[in-house]
């Protein structure tokens, strides 16, 4: 099951559908009762008997034989009873578990947070919840780094809460509580009922271990659970078993542990509740559904009332502090925003769940209590969605209905923003499919791979190409060529290489490719950073202008490995990944990640192709001289190129900096037709906008280098390269010498 339909199952569940508490009413405990001693008043007496009379000497002796005779059938019966018992408490006591049996709860949630903190998602385990473990003495830390926070908590209040409710002599008993036992089994003695008389202790002991205590109401259970709450407490400190039991308890809506409870219900830490918060928390555990402030507020707000009272009796907080908790309105958190359901980013959360699962396995993911950190920059994400989804918007008018977006880090293959539709929740366009992951045709975005092919074959940007009317024959088919065109129907005549690329002729593109060979160039995409389409099936010219599928997310990693001088490094959405406890799983070495890639293209063939994709006034023949590929507001060179597939279907605008590069599509999910635009008015503005926003200074630690500097602004010029003047030919000299050539009309 894909993680779009899981996540859409768990909305499609009812609200009123909560999980019960998970074990029965707890009931009295039986005491056998021991073997007493006989009165003194039946033992014989010792010593000189006075004499009697003989009827009263034989009536004594009768008696004598009647209490003798009572005294042995009340001894047999004790003994009958002692024996009972003993065989009794064995079979009790014999099936107990040890300590070391203890069945506590391994599943742990996954927390997925973007590169600055932000929580994006909590993976719930699909058979339990949601549980993240906090420790004792964890949450006294918090408090305590708080201090100088006069509007933070500065007490525990979830212990004093959670204990006045469940078991006001927590710190005192021996795991037990005999009064309240005894009072329970009146209780029930008498017909009024079966009260639960179980201490914190014992309910954690059902909780560790459910089939060795059992779940049915009765006294040998409550023995059993007697026992063994004595054990622990005897072998565990008080804050020891207090922290498991946070930890253990369920709290409602999936939350198992005070942490998970905290965050569904507020929004919040344990560390951060107030002691209105804390109460109404503590009051949950007797009955989760009946006390879900999601459901019925009125009923947890008359528990936490009660528990703010027990808070009262057992002297931890004063009668003004309990009225002045409940008279403080509690907030909850909207489900729709924190509830941990509801992912940020969910199109890119999927992507880290799916990269997880490679390598850890589903069942680390949903239940091993991961914490990732990720690559994405959120508020630069919450841009990216806005941008996309303005855009699409303002062109439904033109059959389009949606929108995609990837950007990346180039030195290191961070993805740091990805859009995969319009809107992730309109059904209409199939917003939960990931159109950023999904092959479509990149149009003749990819252009610039049959290019830097050709200049490693000897091309410069000065080359002249021949833009007229040719038919090329199609191999396997005797007489069926393939006649390229150009989008404006028009022939150019001869043109340079800058002047073919920049204004998107096709007809020149066929022709290079014709020269380089279909396969050499698609053998450089796959090697550019195409790692997942074009691996099987023919491939004719027609592939030079969008007649191969690609992923976005691939091609957006070709132009990151354009924009790195040819060095390719792999995409990562992941930064670090920690296990439980803290164990370092997986970290990503953003300082060596440029030293570990590969060098697949010259880096003076690049420079090359990267100098024509920077040039503005190259490209004004078709697009003119404010096209949104020109990025003005940056002050610092920018490559674009733009791809329109057949149709039209797909419309991409693809580009880069030296420390940014962002791939944009625009279209229909269902690859039906658009209107009649092209992709420098679908895609364009979205790119541009991008652009533009992610590098204001906000975003300025996100993209600079591994070091924390920035990445200077101009792409750096390898030592083997010729920058010549506008329209200057270098020298017979320059060339057998093989140096790289950047000299054409609009050259810088």
């Amino acid at each position: 099951m894909s993680h779009g339909n899981l996540y859409r199952r768990s909305l499609a569940r009812p609200r009123g559908q909560r999980r019960a508490a998970r074990f029965g009413h707890a009931g009295g405990v039986h005491v056998l009762p021991r073997p007493t001693p006989l009165p003194p008043e039946l033992l014989h007496a010792r010593g000189r008997r006075r004499p009697r009379p003989p009827l009263l000497r034989r009536a004594a002796s009768l008696g004598c034989l009647a209490l003798l005779v009572g005294a042995g059938l009340w001894a047999g019966l004790i003994a009958a009873v002692a024996a009972g018992g003993y065989t009794a408490w064995s079979s009790i006591t014999s099936t107990l578990p040890t300590l070391a049996q203890m069945q506590q709860p391994t599943f742990a949630t996954t927390k997925i947070y973007d590169r600055n903190g932000v929580l994006l998602y909590q993976v719930a385990d699909p058979n339990n919840g949601w549980r993240t473990p906090v420790g004792y003495q964890e949450i006294l830390d918090h408090i305590a780094q708080q201090q100088d926070d006069p509007n933070a908590p500065h007490h525990a209040w979830i212990f004093d809460a959670t204990i006045a409710a469940e078991d006001a002599s927590f710190w005192t008993n021996h795991g037990i509580d005999p009064s309240a036992i005894l009072r329970s089994f009146v209780e029930d003695v008498s017909g009024n009922g079966f009260s639960g008389a179980s201490t914190i202790t014992q309910q954690l002991v059902r909780l560790v271990y459910p089939s060795q205590i059992g779940y049915q109401v009765s006294y040998a259970r409550k023995l059993r659970e007697a026992v063994m709450a004595y054990r622990f407490s005897q072998h565990f400190t008080k804050p020891q078993i207090l922290e498991m039991y946070l930890n253990d308890i369920y709290y409602g809506e999936g939350a198992y542990g005070i942490d998970a409870a905290s965050e569904i219900y507020f929004g919040e830490h344990p560390w951060n509740l107030s002691l209105g918060q804390a109460a109404l928390l503590a009051g949950l555990p007797r009955a989760p559904s009946a006390y879900d402030p999601f459901d019925d507020y009125q009923a947890a707000r008359a528990r936490q009332q009660y528990v703010l009272a027990q808070m009262v009796k057992t002297g931890v907080i004063t009668k003004q502090q309990a009225d002045d908790a409940y008279a403080t309105p509690i907030t909850l958190a909207p489900p729709d925003v924190t509830h941990p359901s509801a992912p940020l980013a969910p199109h890119f959360v999927n992507f880290v769940l799916g990269w997880l699962e490679q390598r850890y396995g589903s069942n680390a993911v949903y239940g091993g209590g991961l914490i990732v950190k990720t690559t994405l920059d959120y508020h630069l994400q919450q841009a990216a969605q806005q941008i996309v989804a303005k855009q699409v918007k303002q062109l439904a008018w033109d059959d389009l209905d949606n929108g995609a977006l990837v950007a990346m880090l180039p030195e290191t293959g961070e993805i740091v923003a990805m859009v995969g539709s319009a809107d992730y929740y309109d059904d209409a366009i199939d917003g939960q499919v990931n159109v950023a992951v999904m092959p479509r045709s990149p149009g003749s975005s990819i252009k610039p791979v049959t290019y830097l092919a050709a200049l490693e074959r000897g091309f410069y940007p000065g080359t002249i190409l021949n833009d007229i009317d040719k038919k090329y024959p199609v191999p396997d088919q005797p007489g069926t060529f393939y006649e390229p065109h150009n989008d404006t129907f028009k022939h150019y005549g001869k043109v340079t290489v800058r002047e073919a690329l920049d204004n998107s002729l096709n007809v020149p593109a066929v022709e290079t490719l014709n020269y380089v060979g279909v396969q050499t160039m698609i053998d450089l995409d796959h090697a550019l950073g195409n790692k997942s389409t074009m691996y099987s099936g023919y491939y004719g010219l027609s592939v030079t202008v969008g007649g191969g599928d690609v992923t976005l997310l691939d091609h957006t990693t070709v132009f990151a490995t354009l924009a790195n001088e040819g060095r390719y490094v792999p995409y990562t959405p992941v930064l670090q990944v920690n296990g439980q406890g803290g164990k370092l799983l997986y970290q990503l070495n953003r300082g060596k990640a440029e030293q570990n890639g590969q060098q697949v293209a010259p880096a003076a063939n690049v420079y090359q192709l990267t100098n024509i994709l920077t040039d503005n006034q190259a490209r004004t023949m078709i697009f003119g001289a404010n096209s949104p590929l020109h990025v003005p507001e940056l002050n610092r060179p920018v490559a674009a190129k733009t791809g329109t597939s057949d149709g039209p279907r797909d419309g991409l605008t693809m580009g880069y900096t030296t420390d940014l590069v962002v791939g944009v599509w625009t279209g229909n999910t269902d690859n039906s037709l658009m209107g009649s635009l092209d992709a420098v008015s679908t895609a364009g503005p979205i790119w541009h906008d991008f652009m533009v926003a992610a590098h204001q200074p906000q975003f300025a630690s996100t993209l600079a280098a591994p070091d924390g500097k920035p990445v200077p602004p101009d792409f750096p010029v390898p030592p083997n390269v010729y920058l010549g003047k506008a329209c200057d030919k270098p020298t017979p000299e320059v060339l057998l010498r093989g140096v790289k050539v950047v000299c054409d009309a609009g050259a810088p």
